[in-house]
């Protein structure tokens, strides 16, 4: 949404925000103070179903000066150093963390912390020497990470491989029960060992990470070099994501009077429309902002600009699904509805078939196409609190656990 004047001085006036979260505010108002009609070349009709809210930018801005995502190859760094920022290739544990953390601060993203630190256990595990002694040192590491990026999206690998800097972080994780970096190991019954996962598995219990990513489906996807970032976003490394445009699939559904209605007519025509704005964002960004030709991630290796890709996201399944049975005069509901699966996954199909057509710009990496996202939702609109989060059913309509686990798996396809 455009910003304004006075959302300068609120964001300057405000008593619950810190000095840095005003700096980051006042930056994305900077950004949503052009309008996109000029700037971007957004048509009157994309334009006017963001502002009706079917169509969701994240307030991501306009002038756009950064990609949202970046998930540098740090290994870069292990083996060259860095010249811009004058490090040589470290020799120790204590040289890798130190340089690994100096080049966090430079690693930036739409949130202005870096969304990605890498696959720790294999970029630490050449230098490791004495347990007992670089336990000490990891454990410091990870908590400065906390300490000193304040945002939880910040987020760290490890696997599939078991690896002595593994074990080591995921022992200090569980002691230091610290919010950030949030974590995901690779996991691959074929590659992770029993004891690996099983530590994991105590962490995760314990302190709610890692979670567990299937390797050998996102490698079939992405290729081995992909990480997972972010809030579970999995993304080529040495690139990232431009972008994050989602749609309300409730909002778009309630003004629809059928299915055929959603699936045939508005829901294509939207989604359309969106793809079109991602776009022009990307065009701007890769043409005009400068920013791939004057970072020095992009000069010495960390990405490459065709690493890059776009998300097309989803919010509100359930509340499509939810509105359309009610429209057929069905009283049930998304997760506990056998009409309610072929609703959903005749609204999934169009929005595949539509995406698969579409050729996107400046994402050779993923065959020309962005990629479908399932978003966990945000606060920036009243509509946000009807469209739940992505394919989830409603807190209080859940099946059983195996239920539900047998119900979302179709999805995540």
């Amino acid at each position: 949404m455009l910003a304004t004047l006075q959302d300068i001085l609120d964001t300057v006036k405000a008593d619950n925000l810190t000095y840095q979260q005003k700096l980051m505010t006042l930056g994305n108002i900077a950004e949503r103070l052009i309008d996109p009609r000029d700037l971007l070349g957004y048509s009157e009709e994309e334009w006017a179903h963001i502002e009706n809210q079917m169509i969701c930018d994240l307030n991501e801005g306009y002038a756009i000066y950064r990609p949202r995502y970046i998930l540098p190859d740090y290994s870069v760094y292990i083996k060259n150093g860095c010249r811009f920022l004058d490090l040589p290739a470290p020799t120790n544990l204590d040289e890798a963390l130190d340089g690994l953390l100096i080049l966090y601060s430079h690693v930036p993203s739409i949130t202005t912390f870096p969304v990605y630190i890498g696959r720790l256990d294999s970029l630490l595990e050449p230098f490791m020497t004495n347990q007992a002694e670089d336990y000490i040192k990891i454990k410091r590491f990870l908590n400065h990470i906390d300490k000193s990026i304040t945002d939880s999206f910040c987020h760290a690998n490890i696997g599939p491989y078991e690896t002595t800097a593994g074990k080591l972080i995921l022992q200090a994780v569980i002691e230091l029960e610290n919010t950030t970096p949030n974590m995901t190991i690779r996991y691959d019954k074929n590659k992770t060992s029993r004891e690996f996962a099983e530590l994991a598995a105590k962490a995760c219990l314990l302190v709610s990470k890692p979670s567990f990513a299937n390797d050998a489906y996102y490698t079939a996807d992405l290729g081995e070099q992909y990480g997972v970032a972010s809030c579970y976003n999995a993304l080529p490394e040495c690139g990232g994501a431009y972008t994050l445009t989602r749609l309300r699939l409730g909002t778009i559904a309630r003004a629809c009077k059928s299915l055929d209605e959603m699936v045939n007519q508005l829901l294509p025509k939207v989604a359309k429309l969106a793809l079109s704005t991602m776009d022009k964002r990307h065009d701007f960004l890769v043409e005009q902002s400068q920013f791939f030709k004057s970072s020095f991630l992009e000069q010495e290796g960390f990405i490459k600009r065709t690493n890059f890709t776009g998300m097309f996201a989803i919010v509100g399944l359930a509340d499509a699904v939810n509105h359309l049975l009610k429209q057929e005069g069905l009283d049930e509901t998304f997760g506990q509805s056998a009409r309610g699966e072929q609703i959903a996954t005749a609204i999934m199909e169009k929005l595949k078939q539509v995406n698969d057509a579409h050729q996107g710009r400046y994402v050779e990496r993923t065959g020309g196409h962005y990629l479908l996202h399932a978003q966990v939702g945000a606060s920036i609109h009243e509509e946000d609190k009807a469209n739940n989060p992505a394919h989830r059913i409603r807190v209080g309509q859940k099946p059983t656990l195996l239920a539900h686990l047998n119900q979302s798996t179709p999805y995540h396809k």
